[in-house]
């Protein structure tokens, strides 16, 4: 395999990084792909079933159910082996995956139970490629490029979350099987991606032969002892359980408190994720200018101010403004955190830690759901919302009050950001190690 040389390429723009390119649009393509796979799966189950709302339930459950099961072990593998064939064996897998969903949808041989297990294994492969490919993004791109790499990545999985959704639809109602072959398309594109990029993606090498729970103790000790991570993590954590109360908040306030139709949650939520994508493409321009602390400090106290605000908004365009804000707030969060991992993590780390933090933010989101369904259940959309603000506001005092979260730095060149007038002579920065740190996305 080809070593890229890290001098050479820091010099250039990163639109014309020839392996981050091919990295990204695969990438795309696949996140696309996993958007309109997983809106669809639903219905599909629903159809399956006869219009059981326990096939529903059933399906959701196989596409939740491996991030549990998965990261761990996957996070593992992704420190043992050539990350680059592990997100190739990951498209083929998933290319697999997604034509046999296209096929016995389309022959009508698709039973309930083969299409749970389908599902499981679809998500599986996404957890795996995402855990590798945020391992590898650094070995293709120098680090005085991070961030602009990371704020594409960002941006990348909001336009696919805000695209996916509406265009599986449509193509489900059309032809059921369609989306999954237009999703196994992407998956084969990407693995054809992966073969022409020329970076060495092979992580350090083991030392010896260990068991999987090894070296995630190797992980976990190493996480322990980095103070910031280790006070940060759970601030992002019940951030991301708070979250879930606004999410599920505005269909109760837009259709059962204030009496609107339930289309307008789709207009709130495209609302919203514009207001993500500009949070990804405008993160290096806040982290050029604000520390890592006022970014995290300053966020959530502005979550709390605007999550109070929507409990007094009526009107899906008020609704849609104010968590398109948030959602702006959270991309920032996306970026900003992954970069402070990347550059604090070993590089024969990355993958364990990435899916430690995953994990540990996912139990987060988990929980938050299930407590924001009773909250909303006993209060109402309006005062389960006023309370979370109330929460996120105390959480906001409490990370200013931590002393590891105040100090909190991004090592090495970060956040500086690439111009375009760089030429070929400008120094290579020096590589910092690691992988993307879990940011709450509302």
């Amino acid at each position: 395999m080809t070593t890229v040389d890290e001098r050479t390429v820091a010099a250039l723009p990163l639109r014309r990084n020839r392996d981050f390119l091919l990295l990204w649009t695969g990438n795309w393509l696949q996140f696309f792909g996993s958007r309109m796979g997983g809106v669809c799966y639903p219905l599909l189950a629903l159809q399956i079933s006869g219009g059981s709302a326990r096939a529903v339930g059933l399906a959701s459950a196989a596409a939740v159910l491996p991030y549990a099961v998965v990261q761990l072990p996957a996070g593992v593998l992704v420190d043992r082996w050539d990350r680059r064939t592990v997100m190739r064996v990951c498209a083929a897998g998933r290319t697999l995956v997604l034509g046999t969903v296209a096929a016995a949808v389309f022959l009508g041989g698709l039973g309930m139970g083969s299409l749970l297990a389908l599902i499981a294994a679809d998500v599986s492969l996404t957890i795996v490629a995402g855990l590798a490919e945020r391992a590898a993004v650094r070995t293709v791109v120098p680090a005085a490029h991070l961030t602009a790499a990371l704020s594409q990545n960002e941006a990348r999985g909001r336009i696919a979350g805000l695209l996916g959704g509406p265009a599986g639809t449509v193509l489900f109602t059309w032809a059921r099987w369609s989306p999954y072959l237009a999703a196994a398309v992407g998956a084969v594109i990407a693995a054809v991606n992966l073969r022409f990029i020329r970076a060495d993606c092979k992580p350090a090498a083991a030392a010896g032969h260990r068991r999987i729970r090894e070296d995630l103790a190797d992980g976990l000790r190493w996480l322990r002892g980095q103070h910031g991570l280790r006070a940060m993590l759970p601030v992002l954590t019940l951030a991301a359980a708070l979250l879930q109360v606004v999410s599920l908040g505005l269909v109760v306030i837009l259709v059962k408190e204030q009496g609107h139709a339930e289309s307008t949650v789709g207009l709130v939520l495209g609302i919203s994720g514009c207001g993500g994508v500009l949070g990804a493409l405008t993160a290096r321009w806040w982290m050029a200018r604000f520390s890592l602390p006022v970014l995290l400090i300053g966020g959530l106290a502005l979550w709390s101010a605007l999550m109070a605000a929507m409990a007094w908004a009526t009107g899906p365009i008020a609704l849609g403004a104010l968590f398109g804000a948030m959602n702006t707030i959270g991309a920032i969060f996306g970026v900003a955190t992954a970069v402070y991992q990347m550059t604090a993590t070993p590089e024969a780390l990355q993958g364990r830690v990435a899916a430690l933090a995953g994990l540990v933010t996912a139990a987060g989101t988990t929980a938050g759901a299930f407590g924001a369904g009773g909250l909303l259940g006993e209060w109402g959309g309006s005062r389960a919302l006023q309370a979370a603000a109330a929460g996120m506001a105390l959480l906001a005092l409490v990370a200013g009050l931590v002393p590891a979260v105040r100090r909190a730095r991004i090592a090495g060149p970060e956040p500086a950001a690439p111009r375009p007038e760089d030429t070929p002579t400008s120094p290579a920065s020096p590589a910092s190690p690691a992988p993307a740190s879990p940011a709450p996305k509302s």
